[in-house]
């Protein structure tokens, strides 16, 4: 199935209208230090101030939050700690990691002042239909788990994921292959 997606760099948002915002926007807004500027950044970047001016909600969803954190703490152990901390647990019990935990839950706290915290309980997703689209092959079980949630509340998602390309929702990207 087909997405309806819009390009950001002229999307006119609505007031109240409510984005759900992909991990990788978060890491392109809230980068960690070692990965350098991503050239999607100053793209993303403006499309979210546009969309807080316009008093758009950027929605979050619990299960994007914990991808971003994850996420962040490997980029940097990947970039700055690995060759001391060979295993990830090893960094994770270290002081190395607290210091950059620290700098993550910085980067957390700011992305959850911006957003309407917003999950579906697990009892009303479609978990019969996200785990056979996750078992085709086609689609990551947590992206599975976003397309539903989109379907279910309305929610438009603004992702960068190319992932996204055919999943019957409403897609605000930046992304060509999105756009195709």
């Amino acid at each position: 199935m087909m997405n309806k997606a819009y390009d950001l760099s002229s999307y006119s948002f609505s007031k109240g209208e409510q984005i759900l915002v992909d991990t990788n926007i978060w890491l392109y807004l809230f980068p960690a230090p070692v990965k350098p500027r991503h050239r999607f950044a100053d793209q993303y970047s403006k499309a979210f101030s546009n969309l807080i001016s316009t008093d758009a909600q950027p929605i979050l969803d619990p299960m994007v939050l914990s991808e971003y954190l994850n996420r962040y703490m490997r980029i940097e152990w990947d970039g700055n700690y690995k060759s001391n901390h060979h295993e990830f647990k090893d960094f994770r019990n270290s002081q190395d990691f607290l210091k950059v935990a620290a700098s993550a839950k910085t980067f957390a706290i700011k992305i959850v002042s911006f957003c309407k915290v917003h999950s579906v309980p697990a009892n009303e997703l479609g978990l019969n239909q996200i785990l056979t689209d996750f078992s085709s092959g086609k689609v990551d079980f947590n992206d599975a788990i976003l397309i539903d949630i989109c379907k279910q509340k309305s929610l438009k998602l603004m992702t960068n994921d190319g992932d996204f390309q055919n999943c019957g929702i409403e897609i605000l990207t930046t992304n060509p292959r999105l756009l195709r």
